[in-house]
């Protein structure tokens, strides 16, 4: 058997491998087998990308749209949202959609980004259906009593202001053993148009009471006036020529030549409207009748 030798000095000093090195295109060739150069090219690609998206202008905000909108426009939506010339990577929706409903006459609102500057807000309005007039202006006003703006005023409406209903004085009873009767109507609540159409007006009398939009009106008042819009034209025989509402008297009937039926508010209706029928029917002469009372007074 032979015994093998130990390394020797210039053993030691013997490279154990080839000092060949593989030329470019061999680096090249395995580089591209093994998926490293692709691996790079994308991750140069995505970087780039990414600072691309960070810093061109394109991914700015520079349209927004209001869709279902009809008394704002675009423009006004886009000035409500904020988020013009932004990011559209840091713009916040949720935010966005609740500066919009900041607008008196937005009741909900969504937004939501479209690549590369774009962004939609859906929007549901509210209808203002009721025009109060107060010192000589005109208010679109919503159901549920919220100013919205400024309305024009109807050439059939007032367009200045009415003096406030005086106090009631030298009243007399009317006698309580009339037989009155009520009637049971149907309503039907009109539905609201897409543009602004009122269904009701109202005047407003009371004194040293500034209005301003985004402010509430009594919305009892808008109920008992729609009530009376339905009900007045079948159940009075005369005509309510104006309505009126002061912040102490509540809702008045002004009847024909200017009678005022003070009906208060919307409890008990039915009582109020057939004991007013009553009168009107026996032609009882009266200038101011207080109805809000279960025992009414007039002044003839």
């Amino acid at each position: 058997m032979v015994k093998k030798q130990p390394p020797t000095v210039a053993d030691k000093l013997q490279p154990a491998g080839s000092q060949v090195r593989p030329g470019v295109r061999r680096v090249l060739a395995w580089t591209l087998y093994s998926g490293k150069l692709v691996a790079l090219l994308l991750a140069i690609g995505s970087g780039w990308a990414l600072y691309d998206a960070l810093k061109s202008p394109r991914y700015e905000v520079r349209v927004v749209e209001a869709v279902g909108a009809q008394a704002l426009t675009s423009q006004d939506v886009a000035a409500l949202s904020g988020v013009e010339n932004q990011r559209i990577w840091f713009v916040d929706v949720a935010a966005a959609a609740a500066r919009v409903e900041q607008s008196p006459y937005v009741e909900h609102a969504v937004a939501r980004l479209i690549l590369p500057d774009r962004m939609e807000v859906q929007v549901t309005e509210r209808k203002p259906e009721v025009r109060w007039f107060h010192d000589g202006v005109a208010y679109a006003v919503t159901w549920e009593g919220l100013i919205v703006d400024r309305a024009s005023p109807a050439s059939d409406n007032p367009t200045k202001p009415l003096t406030a209903t005086v106090a009631l004085s030298g009243t007399a009873p009317i006698s309580g053993s009339a037989t009155l009767s009520t009637t049971n109507t149907t309503e039907v609540v009109p539905a609201g148009p897409g543009n602004f159409l009122s269904t009701v007006t109202i005047v407003d009398t009371t004194p040293n009471r500034p209005l301003k939009i985004g402010q509430h009106v009594d919305a009892d008042a808008l109920e008992l006036a729609r009530r009376v819009s339905l009900r007045a034209p079948t159940e009075l025989p005369v005509p309510v020529t104006r309505i009126e509402w002061d912040g102490g008297l509540g809702v008045s009937l002004i009847m024909g030549d200017g009678h005022q039926a003070v009906l208060g508010n919307s409890t008990d209706l039915d009582r109020k409207l057939a004991t007013l029928r009553y009168l009107l029917n026996n032609n009882t002469a009266f200038s101011y009748l207080d109805l809000r009372s279960s025992v009414p007074y007039y002044r003839p």
